[in-house]
This record gives structure tokens, sequence and C-alpha cells, in this order.
């Protein structure tokens, strides 16, 4: 009886020693005491720092709370705070204060920083640590994102809708959407991510389920990090160890490894669009295992906080989760509500295969395309996780507000926009014909409509009319539009005008996106000639190739005398050209995401080359002559610093043939002495002042963003321009013909971002003409300009 009474005493010690060790972990949340939102990658240090753990991207965190009396929480943003064991139970729910004061820079101190020799030895083994150069790989990306109104619980007394709309906020998402993508990539550049399905509350069509995965990269060892369209020194760079300063906080153990605890921040004097936040680098690798990084530049509506984790897959390190959260600035951007607007994403990256058989086909200049079928029912069997109560109210809620008040009109009226129309029902309102302005026609008031894919599917009929108020005169024209798909790249037109053309125009093909340079240098066309034309032409892309063949013909009748013929007297007689040619871009860097909303450029330095190859007849009177026309520009661009970028561009062109002046080159400037900035033409040479039929022109522009890193909206960029060109008349035409075959020179300063209203960025500057063309009256060489671009 005593041994039975012994071991069973014994089986019972042991069991509660297990019963205990059982009930010593402890697993808990953090989160931000003002917000509510989780702390991801804080460190949790015990053992006097020497053991710990850290929070996951959830803040969720698990500790074995065997002889520690004490916890330790950090993270960048945040006062450090210690818990007593004795005081927390599981689940716990522990808090940090966040830190109300933001450094805007630092200084930078004497001697030997163990936190860049670290970063140094991250940067010197990157090509062993980033998955895009280590090795070829697929996997499979679930992507998450929701956005709520960040409401105060503070607001003082709501009205009755107020606490309806607060109620509906606290129940339910603004907005949800899902994604899942297949990824895959082929060292050392080559990428190709399909979204295979999608859906968003309140809509049918998931076209905007695409954006949870553009907010930030997959993987932070590019030299430019881009968020939301930004982008950002990175501080894994040679010059991000330049411009950041590095404190090593602490090293810590995770399962038997080192990992370095690094913050950064940029340098106080550094002129960069900076980030700040922490990595944990491991230190048998020198690869990231966690990171955390933010943007909060004043002059954006958006303050973005990212983080990533990455796990080990076959012992290369590798993405596993990543999160963004991003704050939309009250009566900023698009939100223009009195609070901000939360979005909180996440991807989750499953299915890795690393090193799988990829063939060079499965690769294109497409990076990332919308493959979602517009039924969104598949995606319930494809989602990585189960969606909670709120998830499941928003679609519930939104879906029937969507339904009750036909919401996928907003992505319709998105995706026409972006081509330049205007939805109207079953027809499309044509942007370009409603109002327009130039020097020879002065206001222009009309209207174009086109029949929409409901009313005949991937074929387009229409037509518009347009008055010339100050040439007095009216212009109309038609024609048919058709496309294999609403999501091809090939279209083939025929159209028919009676309207007004500029004279001595040149350009190169650039797609079915508007460009805003056409759109500016029609405001300073001061010849035109009235011309009935018919055009038929097809257009497609091939990867990094693209163009138009087309062939026209143009009966052209001279409503005035040229600028660049002193001795006319009179107009020149009509005459007939009828013109056969191709127009070809060809970008070999260049990368394309095929989205809903059309084919959009990634922006890139590289190099972009346009042909245009062109033969054709001229008729006028009882003479007829043959014509080649050969024109072409290349264009590359520079980036000499992290707040710099130099751009050169060169234009050439030349006529062989032809017999009317009409038809050569003499659209060279945009010359008032105040006027709207366009880029590519001289600033200082009227328009038609000079022709060739053979000519050379260069652009060098610099430009440099300043006040990066300074507190404070106003961000002004200075933009160097020089340009310098050459034109000849090599053929024997008897009337004199004013050409600038001695070189015309213009220099100009322009200080661009002055001021920023919603999306457009307004500057303003000055051009100086010199050299052999150079005028006697010094006022009149010069040209003062208003810029205009775009930016987020």
């Amino acid at each position: 009886m005593y041994h039975l009474i012994k071991h069973g005493l014994f089986v019972i010690i042991i069991l509660l020693g297990v019963a205990e060790n059982c009930n010593s972990q402890i697993q808990g949340s953090l989160t931000d005491s003002e917000t509510g939102s989780p702390i991801p990658f804080a460190n949790i240090a015990y053992n006097k720092g020497k053991a710990g753990t850290i929070t996951d991207l959830n803040g969720q965190f698990t500790i074995n709370t065997v002889s520690v009396d004490t916890i330790q929480i950090s993270s960048l943003g945040y006062h450090t705070t210690t818990f007593h064991i004795s005081q927390i139970e599981s689940p716990a729910h522990l808090q940090l204060q966040p830190k109300t004061i933001e450094l805007q820079g630092v200084d930078v101190f004497p001697g030997e920083n163990p936190a860049l020799v670290i970063m140094q030895k991250v940067l010197d083994n990157s090509s062993e640590n980033n998955p895009d150069l280590a090795s070829n790989y697929s996997c499979i990306v679930y992507h998450k994102m929701t956005f709520s109104l960040d409401i105060p619980d503070t607001l003082s007394t709501p009205d009755s809708t107020e606490q309806r709309f607060i109620d509906i906020n606290r129940s339910n998402h603004l907005l949800l959407m899902e994604s899942l993508s297949e990824k895959a990539h082929k060292v050392p550049d080559k990428t190709s991510e399909k979204i295979i399905s999608g859906r968003v509350s309140g809509f049918k069509d998931p076209a905007l389920a695409i954006l949870p995965g553009l907010i930030q990269p997959f993987g932070f060892y590019s030299p430019e990090i881009e968020l939301m369209s930004i982008k950002h020194l990175n501080p894994i760079s040679k010059s991000g160890l330049k411009n950041y300063l590095f404190l090593l906080e602490d090293t810590l153990i995770e399962k038997g490894d080192s990992l370095f605890y690094i913050t950064y921040q940029p340098r106080r004097r550094s002129n960069i669009k900076p980030l700040t936040g922490s990595f944990h680098i491991h230190k048998k690798t020198w690869g990231i295992r966690y990171l955390k990084a933010k943007s909060a530049l004043s002059t954006s509506p958006y303050i973005i906080d990212i983080s990533q984790s990455y796990d080990r897959v076959e012992k290369q390190w590798f993405p596993s989760e990543l999160k963004s959260n991003l704050i939309i600035k009250p009566g900023e951007g698009f939100n223009s509500l009195p609070y901000a607007m939360a979005g909180n994403a996440k991807s989750i990256v499953t299915a890795v295969d690393l090193n799988p058989d990829l063939s060079k086909k499965k690769f294109s200049n497409i990076i990332l395309e919308d493959k979602m079928p517009r039924n969104t029912g598949n995606i319930r069997s494809l989602r990585y996780e189960p969606l909670t109560a709120k998830d499941s109210s928003t679609y519930h809620l939104l879906d029937s507000i969507g339904k009750a008040n036909n919401l996928d009109n907003i992505i319709r009226l998105q995706k026409e926009l972006i081509r330049g129309y205007i939805p109207a029902g079953k027809f499309l309102i044509d942007m370009k014909h409603l109002i327009g302005y130039n020097q020879f026609e002065g206001l222009k008031l009309g209207l174009g409509l086109w029949t929409g894919p409901d009313l005949t599917k991937n074929l387009s009929l229409g037509g518009y009319y347009t008055r010339s108020f100050k040439a007095e005169m009216n212009n109309y024209g038609g024609g048919v539009k058709w496309k294999p798909s609403q999501k091809s790249r090939t279209q083939i037109e025929t159209t028919f005008n009676h309207d007004m053309h500029s004279t001595g125009a040149f350009n190169f093909y650039h797609g079915s996106v508007l460009q805003l340079d056409e759109q500016l240098q029609e405001l300073s066309v001061s010849i035109k000639d009235r011309e009935e034309r018919f055009l038929a032409s097809a257009q497609t892309s091939l990867g990094t190739l693209s163009g138009k063949a087309f062939f026209s013909w143009s009966d052209v009748t001279p409503v005035r005398t040229y600028s660049f013929m002193p001795d006319a007297t009179s107009p020149e007689a009509p005459f007939e050209t009828m013109e056969t040619g191709i127009r070809l871009r060809w970008a070999p860097g260049e990368k394309l995401t095929s989205t809903a909303f059309g084919l959009l450029p990634e922006p890139t330095n590289g190099l972009k080359l346009w042909v245009n190859i062109i033969k054709g007849t001229e008729k006028q009177e009882e003479s007829k002559n043959n014509f080649t026309k050969l024109e072409s520009q290349l264009e590359k661009s520079f980036r000499t610093g992290p707040a710099s970028r130099t751009t050169v561009r060169v234009s050439a062109g030349m006529i062989d043939g032809w017999n009317n002046p009409g038809n050569i080159y003499s659209y060279f400037g945009t010359f008032e002495p105040v006027s709207v900035e366009v880029p590519g033409l001289f600033a200082t040479m009227a328009p038609n002042e000079f022709a060739a039929d053979q000519f050379l022109m260069t652009t060098f522009n610099h430009r440099i963003a300043l006040r990066q890193n300074h507190p404070g909206n106003f961000k002004p960029e200075i933009n160097f321009m020089t340009k310098a060109g050459w034109g000849v008349i090599a053929s024997d035409y008897p009337d004199t013909i004013d050409s600038f075959e001695k070189g015309f020179y213009e220099s100009g300063l322009i200080f661009d971002n002055l001021l920023q209203v919603l999306f457009i960025k307004y500057g303003f500057g000055a051009h100086y003409r010199y050299g052999p063309y150079q005028k006697t009256d010094v006022l009149d060489n010069w040209s003062f300009r208003v810029s205009i671009s775009f930016s987020l």
C-alpha cells in the first residue's frame, strides 16, 4: 500500500507539474492604446534579455513563463513598457502607448556605428537573400483589404443620422475586397502575376480587387521602394546607407537564432523621400526576418505603414505575409469626409515552389494581369482564411446597396474616363470634342458621341461636331472602330473628318492613352489648314513593340500664308496627299500592368525609341510627285541621385520629294510671351517661324527635387532645360523659306510644384533664346511659363 501511495503521489506530482507547465504559457495580443490596431514585430524580452519572442503580423504572441517574472516590450514609435507576469492572465491583451513626438531627422556622431556595419553586410548578401535574385519561384498569394472610417469615440453629441452612420461603421467595413493571384518569377527580372479570382463588396465587377496587391512591393531589396506609386529610397541600398541613420536597439534570440533589431530614420540633411522603420536581421545569413516601414510625406494625402515577414523555404528567405495600413487623411485625395479613412490590407503567400521549370514563353512585359472572371462566386472556394462576422455582414449589406443603386456604373465611369470618354447610357461622349482652344480657331465647343459596348459590343460607331468661334468654321466627322475584345491591345478603325489640321506638325505613336503634352501643344497653334481626310488604321502591341499601320487621303486647303515664307502674299494652292505608313514605338525595358481600366505602363528610366516610315503622293494642280518621310525619336532617363533625374531626348526627321511647303516640318515651337509649359518643343520659337525638310532637335532636362525630408507642404522641384535644333531646306524650292541651319538654342529654368491643388501641381519659370537667331529686343527672347503636371 505504501508503495502504491508513493507511486501514486509521484504520478500526481508529475501530472500536476505537466499541468502547471501547460499553464505556464501566456498567449495574447499587443495593440496600440489609442487606435486599438495590432502592433506587429514588437520585441518581447525576458530573462534579462537572454530570451524573448516577437509579435507576429497580427500582434499575436506566445510566452513560456517558466522562471520569468517580468517581460519588457518595445517597438519603434512606442514607449518601452515592462509588465509583471503575475499581473497577466492568458489570453492577454497588452497595449503600448505611442510616442507623440517623431524626429524629422537625426545628426550623425563620429565613431563606428555597429548598426551600419550590419546593414552593409545585409546589402553585401542581398543577392543571396533577395527572392528575385536567389532562384526561380512560383507561389499563390491571397490578398484581402478593408476600408473603414476612423471615427473618434470622443465625438461630441452626434445627431441621429451621424449616430446611425457610426453604428454601421462599427459593425461593417466601408469596403471589402479579396483577390487570389498566381505569381511566377524567373531570375533575374522576368515576372508574371495573374489575378485569377476576386470580389469587391457592393460591386458585381471585381475590377477594384487588383488594389491590395499594388500598395507595397513583393520583397524589400530594390534600390527604391514604391508605396502607392511614390518611390522612396530603400535603406538597403548604396545610397540608402549614406542617407539613413541606423541604430542597433537590441539583439534577440528566436528559436536559437540571433536577430539584430535595427531601427532607421533619415539623416537630418538628407534630401530624399524617406521611410522610417525597423529591421530584424538574421545573424547567420544577414537576411531580413521581419521589417516595418512607414511613409508619411506631408505632401501626400496618404500615410502608409507596411510590415513584411520572411520565412526560410529550402534554406532561402521568402516572403510569407505582408501587411499594409493605409490612412487617407480627411478632406484629401478621394476622401472628402471629415474623418480619416483607414485601409488595412494583408497578403498571405502560399504554395511556394522554388526552382520550378519555367519557360520564357510564360513571361512578357506584362507583369500584372487581371484574369478575374466577372462572376465573383469562385473566390469562396479559393480564399485562404474564412470571413469574419464583420466581413460577412459587409458583403451582405453593401451587395444589397450596390444592386439597388447599380454601383457598377462607377467602375464603368472610371474605365471610360481613362480612355477619354464619359458614359451616357449606351453611348459614350468623346471628351476631346466637348471644349477646346488654340490660337488660330479660338474657343471650340461641340459634341462627340460613340456607341458603347452595351449597344454594339466590340464595334463602336460615332461622330462629332464642333464650332470654331474665332475661325468661324464648322468641323465634323465620324467613323467606325472595332476591337476583338474590350481588353484587347488591337484596334481597327476608319474615320472621315472635315476639320482643321495643324500645319507642319509631326507626332509619334503613344497608343490610345490621352497625352497631356499633345493637348498642351494644341493651345499654341497659330496656323491651320482646312482639311478633308479619310483614314484607315490598325494598331496593336507585341511585347515591348507597339505601333500603328495606316492609309490616309487628304484634300488640304491652306487658308493663310505661312509664317516661314516671308515673301508670300497669298495662301498656297489647295493640294491632295495620299500616305501609307507605319508608326512604331519600342521600349525594351518597359513593364505593363493589364487591368480592366486599360493597359498602363510602369514608370521607367529605360530606353524608348519611336520610328515613323511614310510613303506618299502629293498632287497640286497639274503636278504630281512621290515623297518619303522618315522620322525618329530616342529618349533615355538616368537616375543621377536620390533626388535628381536627367532625361535626354533626340528627335529627327526628313522628307524627300516634296513639292508643297504645307507638307514640310514647321511646328517646332510654342512661343508666347506668357504661356503654358509644353515639353519637347522650343518655348522661344514661334509656331511655324521656321521650316525644314530635314531637322534634328535635342533636349537635355535635369530635375532636382528639394526639401523632400523637410516638414511642411512646400516641396519645390528645379527643372533645368537646354534645347538645341538644326533644320535645313535641302530641296530646290523656288521661294524663300526661313530655316534654322545655323542652330537654334534656348535654355530655361522651371520651378515646379510651387503649388498643389488636389492632384495637379503648378510651377513657374522662364526660357531664354540665344545664338544666331537671337532677337534684337532682349525681352522678345524670353518666354515665361506656367507648368502643369499630375501627382498623387
